[in-house]
């Protein structure tokens, strides 16, 4: 039988684990143990369900950004990586730029790692 270990003070699921129906199992002090369903670590309790975190997508910017445009690529044919054509590197620097400028002129702001990522780009073109 699955069951969550929940932190009572947060609702915060710190574990699920299999037990017998029959064991005689307490948690530690400040934790529930709950019927998992399909629960797993970082859902969390509200006394009623569980709610799973939410999931971050990256956007287009942060996967260039701290990525960087690709060099390479998974060939399945070879089952090697092969060097990405110098185009397809320039036009995602040349994307990453222009994704940098947009974030500046609607917000005004960037972080000091975008700022610096910008003006190196700027200077290579």
């Amino acid at each position: 039988m699955r069951k969550s270990i929940v932190e009572t003070a947060t609702g915060q699921v710190l574990n699920v684990i299999e037990i017998e129906p029959d064991a005689d199992w307490e948690c530690a002090d400040g934790c529930l143990l709950i019927d998992a369903g399909e629960s797993g670590p970082g859902w969390t309790w509200d006394g009623a369900t569980f709610t799973p975190p939410d999931v971050y997508v990256p956007s287009r910017l942060d996967i260039l950004l701290y990525e960087g445009p690709a060099t390479q690529v998974y060939n399945e044919a070879t089952e090697v990586m092969d060097a990405r054509p110098a185009d397809d590197i320039a036009a995602d620097k040349a994307e990453l730029l222009g994704l940098l400028q947009t974030k500046l002129a609607e917000s005004g702001d960037l972080t000091w790692e975008e700022m610096n990522k910008m003006m190196a780009l700027e200077r290579e073109s």
